[in-house]
């Protein structure tokens, strides 16, 4: 067919200056371009015959490209006979019908789904952001798997539609994410929010495909490094901040361990947080639950929890006079706290070298650095949380963590090798072979005796 021919583009051309030649249709002077996958350098190339001229495998590229032109022309001619108009949005669903992109004949988008499905991903994007009290951090996630979506599209090829977000869909993305060098947890995020977009748009019956529903997470418990009580000690009292920046940041990280707010939600904290009782006549701030405590909004839920004032928490209303001005020493970006709070740690001295492992591709990658380097703003939280692990119930730490589920509330501890250890002393008696001697013949062991770790709580004073 005239309309029907071969060609190169002679503005994109690889590395070793070989060009792709595409299969280009034309309808009503308009064209739509399909890859071939065969490659030839301009000089081999015959612009008016639109075939490969004589070189080394000419023969074998000139029969895949005119195989690529019958078929194109079958799926013309096929919608012709159909009583179709041969547009090229219809030729391209015919084309990638024959890739098997669709399940049937049914799943065809119409003339304005060409882009649907990734303009309503963004729709998707702008609803939870005006409508749901979704947080800037979660925006950005939602953001970014639009990304790799649109990429993914434009490298593979594969038309991202409702119906053909299927099981060939998944595992092709999966290996798209994991050759990006994604760990399992980042490529799990990725899959979580193409499914909350899969719930949304099948909510507002955009679409009827359940599959993704199918589509099985990647997360994994997530190895991290947690401050120790000496630690904390060794940051706030030992370490000498060169300047009022380090000390900001030093105390806004102490300040996130002593209360476990989230990075959002802490540097939201105003005055106006800080409920504060103080004696009438020694002026001290009352430390007791009922009378002195902060007050704050979660960010994920939206709930108001309420943590008591510890020391340390005394201290900087003291220090920052927070009744009477507002706060100043939270006012740092998360990009730039997470950066400095690791040259701060370094400085006071927690670098003892540990290991941390991540999955990738189901595997465990360890990496070996100094403890400062791994710490973050989310490290504030997770020792807040293990911290109080050792002190009191579970149900006391999820009252002012504000998590709805104990299941990821236990996620956040991080148990030690001293109190790993306890557990082994628990068994010691059972299998103590000074006991198995000392048992007399014919005579009933002696009951087991489990002895007791006591964890005592030290107050943090000067």
């Amino acid at each position: 067919m005239k309309n029907i021919k071969c060609i190169i583009r002679r503005n994109l051309k690889t590395k070793d200056h070989q060009h792709l030649v595409y299969l280009r249709y034309t309808y009503n002077r308009r064209y739509i371009l399909f890859r071939t996958e065969v490659y030839v350098s301009i000089t081999n190339w015959n612009r008016k015959s639109g075939r490969v001229k004589k070189s080394f495998n000419y023969e074998l590229k000139n029969s895949i490209l005119s195989q690529k032109e019958r078929d194109l022309e079958t799926n013309v001619l096929e919608l012709i006979s159909n009583k179709k108009e041969p547009t090229l949005l219809n030729v391209k669903i015919e084309f990638y019908k024959a890739r098997n992109h669709y399940q049937n004949e049914e799943a065809k988008p119409n003339k304005q789904d060409e882009k649907r499905f990734l303009k309503d991903f963004k729709n998707f994007i702008n609803d939870k952001k005006d409508n749901e009290k979704v947080s800037s951090e979660t925006i950005k996630t939602y953001n970014t798997t639009y990304n790799k979506l649109e990429k993914f599209q434009k490298e593979s090829r594969y038309f991202l539609h409702y119906d053909t977000i299927n099981n060939d869909f998944y595992f092709k993305f999966l290996k798209y994410l994991r050759a990006e060098g994604l760990y399992d947890n980042s490529v799990d995020k990725h899959i979580k929010n193409l499914k909350l977009f899969m719930y949304y748009t099948l909510s507002k019956e955009k679409h009827t495909n359940n599959l993704f529903q199918t589509f099985k997470r990647t997360r994994t418990k997530a190895d991290f490094v947690v401050l120790e009580f000496d630690e904390l000690r060794k940051l706030y009292y030992d370490y000498k901040p060169k300047n009022e920046k380090y000390r900001a940041i030093r105390d806004t990280f102490v300040l996130g361990c002593s209360t476990g707010l989230r990075f959002g939600d802490l540097t939201k904290l105003s005055r106006g947080n800080f409920i504060i009782t103080r004696d009438k006549i020694t002026n001290e701030i009352i430390e007791e639950a009922s009378y002195s405590y902060i007050k704050v909004p979660v960010q994920k839920t939206t709930d108001f929890i309420r943590i008591p004032f510890n020391h340390f928490i005394c201290e900087m209303i003291n220090y920052y006079e927070i009744e009477n001005k507002e706060i100043t020493f939270l006012k740092y970006c998360n990009q730039v706290f997470n950066r400095e709070i690791k040259v701060v740690c370094r400085e006071a001295g927690i670098t003892n070298s540990i290991k941390v492992s991540k999955k990738k591709n189901s595997k465990l990658i360890p990496t070996e650095k100094a403890k400062c380097d791994f710490i973050s703003s989310h490290t504030m939280r997770r020792t807040f949380i293990t911290l109080l692990s050792t002190m009191t119930e579970i149900t006391n730490i999820q009252a002012v963590s504000g998590h709805k589920d104990i299941k990821v509330l236990t996620d956040y501890i991080k148990r030690s090798d001293k109190e790993l250890n306890s557990i082994r002393s628990c068994f010691n008696d059972v299998f103590s072979r000074e006991v198995q001697e000392k048992k007399p013949d014919n005579q009933s062991p002696p009951p087991v005796r489990v002895k007791a770790t006591i964890i005592q709580t030290r107050k943090i004073t000067h």
